[in-house]
């Protein structure tokens, strides 16, 4: 019986020897599909993208927004972006680094987007995503809260959440059951 093993082993160091460096490793239908929504980014002057883990590792990432306009101007909010290997056929898990008292980010990081969950269709990209996180700071949605003490606030008093948010922003301390320090 041929042992499989072995054959593929040699067949490996056959291929290195040849050229004189490891063959190069294929890429998954995900990482393939990423690298295209990357090259095609449309990204505005107020966000960002970087590569903590290095360029070669397209399926992890971090999205940087700095809005500038809206209750959240002039803050500075992070998002880290994991993508399966079988993207675009399952969304990005996408957390909020930055704590931010915002009724669609929970104090954890979730976010709470349509598009992310029961929304997501394969035709969607990171593109897709990254103009929703921006349409968040730009509109809160208080009828579909992850921070219920927030999405109350902003629907029943928006001076005063504009006042939390404010005071949020400046490392301040924001009251009640879901609080903010």
């Amino acid at each position: 019986m041929i042992k499989l093993f072995s054959v593929k082993q040699k067949q490996k160091e056959a291929a290195e020897s040849a050229n004189g460096r490891a063959p190069v490793k294929k890429q998954s239908p995900g990482e393939l599909r990423v690298q295209k929504d990357i090259s095609e980014l449309n990204l505005a002057k107020t966000t960002s993208i970087s590569f903590p883990n290095g360029k070669d590792n397209l399926l992890n990432f971090e999205i940087t927004i700095r809005p500038d306009e809206g209750y959240y101007q002039g803050g500075t909010f992070v998002f880290t972006f994991q993508i399966s290997q079988v993207y675009p056929h399952e969304a990005p898990k996408v957390k909020c680094k930055t704590k931010v008292y915002h009724p669609n980010i929970d104090l954890e990081g979730n976010v709470c987007l349509n598009i992310l969950r029961e929304d997501w269709n394969p035709v969607l990209s990171v593109n897709s995503i990254i103009y929703g996180l921006q349409y968040l700071f730009l509109d809160p949605n208080p009828d579909d809260p992850l921070n219920h003490e927030a999405a109350e606030v902003l629907r029943e008093n928006p001076r005063q959440f504009e006042n939390n948010v404010r005071r949020s922003m400046a490392g301040g301390y924001v009251g009640g059951p879901g609080a903010f320090k």
